[in-house]
């Protein structure tokens, strides 16, 4: 299942689409780089609730209708939906491994991205 923040992204990313926006334009409307509006429609970084607010007024969206969750929730994780399709316990278990290792990885990459922001110096 997914997560709240793949939730948002999602919802956001569908707007964006529906509206003919890119990604691009988000970032040059939020003062950000695309590099930061692609990691927050990844996954990669939690958007906050200034950012949503700001992303909500860009879309002409309420917030609320970013955050809703879908009646059906897709499996956005690759490896989980990839392994209903195996059907050997190797491959199976080869998946589970490999998703294992995907999450640790993912967890690292956001444990460092957000020790890095923390230990940058407070603006007054």
């Amino acid at each position: 299942m997914a997560n709240m923040n793949e939730i948002i992204s999602n919802n956001i990313m569908l707007v964006m689409k529906k509206q003919g926006k890119k990604q691009i334009d988000l970032s040059s409307y939020l003062g950000v780089s695309k590099q930061i509006i692609s990691k927050m429609l990844s996954g990669a970084r939690i958007i906050n609730a200034v950012e949503l607010q700001k992303i909500a007024g860009f879309l002409g969206v309420s917030m609320e209708s970013l955050v809703e969750i879908p009646q059906i929730i897709p499996e956005t994780n690759t490896v989980k939906a990839f392994m209903g399709k195996v059907e050997s316990p190797e491959a199976k278990e080869g998946l589970q491994i490999a998703d294992e290792v995907a999450d640790m990885i993912c967890f690292y990459t956001r444990t460092r991205e957000n020790t890095e922001n923390m230990m940058q110096p407070w603006e007054a």
